[in-house]
């Protein structure tokens, strides 16, 4: 069902965007092995549209555990390889599911801001997936979603044709020390998760991570590129 679901929102995507729909970076994007993938989260339209043009079939996303609830959408949902995450708190199922997706190999898709953010613009992230991240000691993939907020605004239930962009950046790891010896926090982590998104953004879009200067010198030795 999820390749069918898939190939489903790909076509419909490219059918009705038509060239207005843009995918760049699949380069970017490791074709095997466990891989973190982190887009900002603007659109109810960002969720569905990640996965379905990851070039990864063995991927998974974190889903606020509210769209379970009802039957149907808990069909839908895990059938669309989604997971429930209880938003806000430390959801030790989640974790464990997590990692043990991870350790198998596979792709774990999240949102480090943890919810949509209405403004249209980079938010503080969760320390979650600067958690996660670090503990597992696998590639992180930062993607930028732009056009999605445009294209599907919040109450609406048809999309607008307007110009829609999918960026996949370049993989790296979060370190656990700087060289120092000091610790990295969870939080400094996902920031600089962050960080790598707002580098994909057009610069009216990265919000609390508009200053890239002082976020590249505070977060200096967070990263180690690939």
């Amino acid at each position: 069902m999820y390749p069918l679901l898939r190939a489903f929102m790909r076509f419909m995507t490219r059918t009705y965007l038509g060239g207005l729909f843009r995918v760049e970076g699949l380069e970017n994007v490791p074709r095997a092995g466990a891989l973190i993938v982190c887009p900002n989260h603007f659109a109810t339209l960002d969720p569905p549209m990640v996965p379905a043009f990851l070039p990864r079939s063995d991927s998974w996303s974190m889903a606020k555990s509210e769209y379970f609830k009802k039957p149907w959408m808990r069909w839908l949902f895990t059938a669309y390889h989604a997971f429930p995450v209880v938003r806000h708190t430390a959801d030790r199922a989640a974790l464990r599911r997590s990692f043990d997706l991870l350790k198998a190999g596979e792709v774990l898709i999240m949102f480090p801001e943890g919810t949509r953010v209405e403004g249209g613009v980079l938010a503080q992230p969760e320390p979650g997936a600067g958690f996660i991240a670090q503990k597992a000691g696998c590639p992180v993939l930062p993607v930028a979603l732009t056009g999605t907020r445009e294209c599907m605004p919040k109450g609406k239930i048809w999309p607008r044709r307007v110009p829609v962009t999918v960026r996949f950046g370049k993989p790296f790891l979060l370190r656990q020390r700087r060289a120092s010896g000091d610790r990295i926090t969870h939080e400094e982590a996902a920031d600089a998760i962050m960080l790598k998104i707002a580098e994909l953004l057009p610069p009216d879009m990265r919000g609390a991570f508009s200053d890239l200067q002082s976020l590249r010198a505070r977060l200096a030795g967070v990263v180690k590129e690939l």
